[in-house]
């Protein structure tokens, strides 16, 4: 599994003004994290979103959105955008500021022990 480098620095691009995040690698792509949460990513054939419960139930319903999988399991919570929805910079602003904020009304994320 790879991803689209290009579309990761224009997600970069998006979150520009916004403080308090940073990146790592993590299902098969890159993605971004605020307060230990993923929120963001860049996977092979478009976009992971993290995002409300009811948020996700009304972008399942549009044609470019599916239920995001890993390993062959739903992750909760997120939803996978086909490229063909982030061809302009509004429309990719519109995920990642969404996710963003969502994310960061979470409590800080516990790190697992090893």
């Amino acid at each position: 599994m790879g991803y689209d480098e290009r579309l990761f620095e224009r997600m970069l691009d998006a979150l520009e003004r916004k403080d308090g995040w940073s990146e790592k690698n993590l299902y098969g792509g890159r993605v971004c994290v605020v307060n230990g949460h993923p929120f963001i990513g860049a996977v092979d054939g478009g976009l992971i979103a993290l995002c409300t419960e009811d948020a996700l139930r009304k972008h399942l319903e549009l044609k470019h959105c599916t239920p995001f999988q890993f390993d062959g399991k739903e992750q909760k919570g997120w939803v996978k955008v086909s490229m063909d929805a982030l061809k302009t910079a509004k429309q990719l602003s519109r995920w990642v500021d969404a996710s963003f904020t969502h994310a960061s009304t979470l409590s800080p994320a516990r790190r697992k022990k090893r």
